[in-house]
Order: C-alpha cells, then structure tokens, then sequence
C-alpha cells in the first residue's frame, strides 16, 4: 500500500481495534526512537481484535517514525486489502507476518527486525549466549532460522513455522530478529530486550572471547525467573511509560 492510499481515517470502528491501532502506531514511534530503523523495510503487524483472519500493517512506503493509527492497512490472512485502494501482500510479509499470525492462533503481534546487534549475533554459530541479564530471558527459549533467501518464495513460510515451533523469538541466520506475543505491548517488551542482549554480546565479544558465561543452571534458573515474574506480559509495568514516551516524541501517532 502506498503513501496515497493510506487509510484516512479509523472513525465508525470498535474501540479495540482503535486501541489496536493506537498501540502499533506507538510500537513503530518507539523502535525508530530507539534506533531499529531499515528504511521501509521491516514490519510490526498486529492482528485485529475480534476479528482473527484480519491483520494491520504499515504502508510498504512509509519508515517506521512515520506511522499513524490511521495509516495502518487493513488486510486478511491471505493477503488481500481490506483497506481501499491498496494492493494485495506478497513476499516476506505474506510469508512472515501473515504466516505466523495464520499458524499461531494465540499471536497477536508480530515484530521483524534488521538491526546490526541482531544480524551480527544471528551470523553468531553460538548463537545468544546467556552473558547478560538481558540474554538469560531467552535462555533454551529461541529459535534459529538458516538463511535460504529471501523470504519471497512458495513454501518458504513452511520452514520458517518449523523452526519457530512453539518459541515467541527466533535469530534469523544472517538476516535478523522475530518476535511475536499475544499483544503488541509484550512483543515490544520482548523485542527491546533481544535486541540490548545483542547489543552487548557484540559488545563483549569485541573485547576477545575471555568472557564470563554463566553456569547452565544459573541460566536457567535466571529464564525462570523472568517467566514468573512475568516480566514481559503484556508489557508488564513498562508499556504505560513507553506511550507516554510515544506522546512527548510525537504525539500525531495517534492520528
């Protein structure tokens, strides 16, 4: 969907897709924010609310620090536009974005990313090393996805949800991060976290391969933790302070 043919306005809709909208608008404002900017590429999508084959997805042209509640297109699970005058998905977003959210019923949001933290640990043969508190959350809980192209291909999503399994974030070789969760404010949550514990293996790693790794079962014990604190559920106590941040960067997300 073009620039041109973005949705003008979300009046006459459900409050929960309005909020929907709102909260991917914020989640685009707050990555770019943060640096996890591609140009065009890279996506966020979310699945609407009450509405389970429809998903919303920026503009294929606008950057992320552009996107507005209204600009999101409204499309189903196969591809096609919802919203006026858009073309049909193809490619890595019908294969990533669409698949997921096909296969995975219990996913809300899915986020996938380039960035040089985590292209640089996904090219890693060991992968991400629990060296970091960040790190440990995703001890034994991701998965890794060989690069085999560009995800443009018949038959690619198959791999891809194999690999993926039951996991909500995978490294994908030589290519970047995936994250997705049941809401947006998790999948965000998820995502700033992958992406510091990338930021600093390569950061260590930097320094020489003399690091300190934590014993398997401190790792462990550190993922459990997290899992019943439930440090990234649907955002946890992070996601109210992260909209406010949306609205003193810009507020016109909301638009």
């Amino acid at each position: 969907m073009s620039a041109s043919s973005a949705v003008k306005a979300i009046d006459g809709m459900s409050p929960e897709e309005r909020q929907c909208r709102t909260d991917l608008a914020a989640s685009y404002r707050l990555l770019a924010h943060y640096g996890v900017n591609d140009l065009t590429y890279n996506h966020i999508s979310a699945r609407v609310p009450g509405e389970p084959d429809m998903m919303l997805l920026k503009p294929e042209d606008y950057f992320f620090e552009e996107v507005t509640a209204s600009c999101l297109g409204k499309y189903k699970l196969d591809g096609t536009p919802v919203s006026d005058n858009a073309a049909p998905l193809s490619g890595p977003v019908l294969t990533i974005h669409a698949g997921v959210l096909s296969e995975r019923p219990e996913i809300g949001c899915v986020m996938h990313t380039h960035t040089p933290a985590n292209i640089g640990v996904s090219t890693q043969k060991h992968g991400l090393l629990p060296i970091s508190q960040h790190a440990v959350i995703f001890h034994n809980r991701i998965a890794y996805h060989d690069f085999g192209g560009f995800e443009m291909e018949d038959g690619m999503r198959n791999s891809l949800l194999q690999d993926l399994g039951d996991k909500s974030v995978a490294l994908m070789r030589n290519h970047g991060a995936l994250v997705i969760a049941p809401t947006i404010a998790e999948a965000f949550l998820k995502h700033h976290f992958l992406e510091y514990a990338c930021k600093a293996q390569i950061a260590a790693l930097a320094g020489g391969s003399d690091i300190v790794i934590p014993e398997e079962r401190v790792a462990e014990f550190a993922a459990r933790q997290m899992e019943i604190y439930k440090l990234t559920e649907n955002g946890g106590r992070d996601w109210a302070g992260c909209l406010r941040l949306a609205d003193r960067l810009d507020p016109s997300f909301r638009s």
